[in-house]
């Protein structure tokens, strides 16, 4: 009879279908999130001029990904995401999006990225900055959606605040 529980024990535990760990989950800006490691290398292939390829691309987002700035779908897919970018770097001298973002959260599942960063741009010796808030999707480790709103500008003072 012992022999039989232990085998049951062991059958149930080896027909067990593997659990996946839970989503990586944050309460402040954190380097680890797919979206802060997205960036991370983004601002190192802006200033590749064969830094943005659909295969560098898949690295971070699912194949059918899309990217959503204020209400318009962008890109869809790692070949438009590539064209897009390709297209950006061609128009601009520089491009960084400042990691660590400003705040930063995930769901509590971690199915969800959300935050607020911040970026600066070049163009003929002018500079740009914005400010971006939004989320983005994960789907198995990788961003299957980026859902931005971005309005040029730098933060103010907060209002309250003691400067």
């Amino acid at each position: 009879m012992k022999r039989i529980l232990a085998a049951l024990a062991l059958f149930s535990i080896t027909a067990t279908p593997s659990i996946a760990a839970p989503a990586s989950t944050f309460s402040a800006p954190a380097a680890h999130d797919p979206l802060s490691r997205m960036f991370v290398w983004w601002n190192a292939a802006f200033k590749d001029p064969n830094g943005f390829t659909p295969e560098a691309f898949g690295r971070y987002f699912t194949p059918d990904a899309v990217m959503r700035i204020n209400g318009t779908d962008r890109a869809k897919g790692l070949t438009d995401m590539a064209a897009r970018f390709r297209m950006i770097q061609a128009s601009v001298d520089t491009v960084e999006i400042k990691v660590p973002f400003v705040e930063a959260f995930s769901s509590p599942d971690g199915s969800k990225v959300f935050t607020y960063h911040l970026e600066e741009s070049s163009k003929g010796g002018k500079t740009s900055h914005g400010m971006v808030m939004g989320y983005a999707e994960i789907r198995d480790g990788k961003i299957a959606l980026v859902n931005f709103l971005s309005m040029d500008g730098q933060p103010g003072p907060i209002a309250g605040s003691a400067d």
